[in-house]
């Protein structure tokens, strides 16, 4: 079947072809009679603009979406965020995801650079910064997990050393003094970096309440094999003394932690206290019930995409939101257990 042309659409629309250009470039100026009419004229021919093609005459109204991968259960909240703000847009996201290597993540960079898209959001991308700013001077950029500034784009944040904080007063709270962290290896994230930020509240709260001697720090990552984080909550659970409760960056790893933990028998949180970082949908499971710092996913991907329209829109200032976390207490953290 034969695709659709703007002259197809304003002959069944009775407007000129500048009309349908200007609704598809959502212009100002036009009736609402003539808006209903030309997109009446659009869906009875299936009409679909070639990007290419707008990218020629200005935007695309395609926007990047780079996440770094497909399994953490924290980002679909992002997603949702994103979603949400852009359907009231002529907007729309295309999602990639990078792989381990960070050449291949510059690589879908470059080729959505290629397809001429308005703008970026990239969620905790591992590139330098010297890199991000080049790409944020092409096209307007708003990133979510890097605490960047004077950078060329725009930043999203949860104030992760509160969020820190707030867990590890928390086990405090219940008696805990062996505390571990169970962060990422350096190799795997990148300078100023929302797991940076973690481990430094996690340390600065430790020293804080006297236990700066009681630090422990255990470090994963998503890139060496898909094991290694299993095998790095062994470290954990084997280590002599085991600690009593164990602070972990993201749900995803503490999901792993509990799953260890269960195959070894060692009680959640009777044995063992755990607390994750996100409040992914699957931590509120009765199964898992795992108590989490929430650093609301969904304001995050609608902050980001409201930065990245204004910058589109002309807005040259950088702007950086800090969202405040809170502490959802659920059933994977309990009073510190006696030492036998």
């Amino acid at each position: 079947m034969k695709r659709a042309t703007i002259k197809d659409v304003a002959e069944a629309a009775g407007v000129s072809r500048a009309a349908v250009s200007k609704v598809l470039r959502n212009a100002y100026g036009l009736s609402d009679d003539m808006r209903t009419r030309v997109e009446a004229a659009m869906t009875a021919l299936n009409y679909r603009p070639q990007t290419a093609a707008r990218g020629l005459r200005g935007r695309t109204y395609t926007l990047g979406i780079v996440l770094p991968d497909m399994r953490n259960p924290f980002f679909p909240d992002i997603l949702d965020g994103v979603i949400s703000t852009l359907r009231s847009t002529s907007y729309e996201p295309l999602i990639g995801f990078r792989p381990s290597a960070e050449a291949t993540e510059q690589h879908a960079i470059d080729t959505m650079l290629d397809h001429k898209i308005d703008g970026f959001l990239m969620v905790a991308p591992r590139l330098e910064e010297a890199y991000l700013t080049a790409v944020a001077t092409s096209v307007p950029t708003v990133m979510i997990g890097r605490h960047d500034r004077d950078c060329g784009y725009d930043t999203v944040n949860n104030d992760d050393r509160t969020g820190a904080r707030l867990a590890v007063e928390h086990l405090i709270s219940l008696g805990h003094r062996d505390i571990a962290y169970f962060g990422l290896d350096p190799a795997s994230a990148a300078p100023n970096n929302s797991t940076t930020r973690r481990l430094v509240g996690y340390r600065e709260t430790m020293a804080a309440h006297g236990l700066a001697d009681r630090i422990s720090i255990f470090e994963g990552t998503h890139f060496r094999s898909d094991r290694y984080d299993e095998e790095v909550s062994r470290r954990i659970l084997q280590s002599q003394p085991r600690p009593t409760a164990v602070f972990c960056w993201t749900d995803s790893v503490a999901f792993t932690l509990m799953a260890e933990a269960a195959k070894l028998g060692i009680r959640v949180p009777d044995d063992l206290s755990v607390i994750g970082y996100d409040n992914s949908r699957l931590a509120a499971l009765p199964q898992l019930s795992l108590t989490s710092v929430d650093q609301a996913g969904h304001q995050l991907g609608s902050d980001a995409m409201k930065l990245l329209i204004e910058r589109i829109e002309g807005r040259q200032t950088d702007q950086h939101i800090i969202l405040p976390p809170h502490l959802d207490i659920k059933g994977s953290t309990g009073p510190v257990p006696a030492r036998g």
